[in-house]
């Protein structure tokens, strides 16, 4: 795959971010909602908002896009390995460097060690591994990620 020509068209990266934004979006509802904030239903509706843009837009490529020539035959898994992980290590490194500006140094280091463990796994296994295996762990780490920030706010909401 050729990573230039693949970036060039930004469909990709428009892809990303808008999943990137979809989940940030979600976690921030409920982490409103466990705080008792009605906010959180406002949060969640921004992140429907961009998951429906992201799979109209994935489903809508333009046929001319490199992007559409990568994804044209994208299973549950590949999206997962191609999309969702990218999407996963941009969150755990922003949250993690977001974690350690607000003086929450171990959270912060936590968080950043998690997307770059799942980079490295993911690089590790290279081209040669199954897709629903990157995919396992791709899934995996985004349940980590889920659970780290329930743990986060209820480490917040004690002090």
């Amino acid at each position: 795959m050729n990573t230039i020509n693949f970036v060039k068209d930004y469909s990709y990266l428009l892809l990303l971010f808008s999943l990137s934004a979809s989940l940030f979006f979600f976690m921030a509802g409920i982490r409103e909602l466990k705080q008792r904030c009605m906010e959180g239903f406002l949060y969640l509706a921004i992140a429907l908002f961009f998951v429906a843009a992201h799979f109209v837009y994935l489903f809508q490529l333009p046929l001319e896009s490199v992007t559409a020539y990568y994804l044209h035959a994208v299973n549950f898994w590949s999206w997962i390995v191609i999309l969702l992980a990218p999407s996963m290590i941009i969150l755990f490194i922003l949250f993690g460097l977001f974690a350690i500006c607000i003086d929450q140094i171990r959270n912060g280091l936590v968080k950043i060690f998690f997307g770059m463990t799942l980079l490295c796994y993911l690089y590790m296994l290279g081209p040669e591994w199954s897709a629903d295996i990157k995919g396992i762990i791709a899934f995996l780490y985004s349940l980590i990620w889920f659970e780290l920030e329930i743990r986060t706010t209820g480490e917040l909401l004690e002090q």
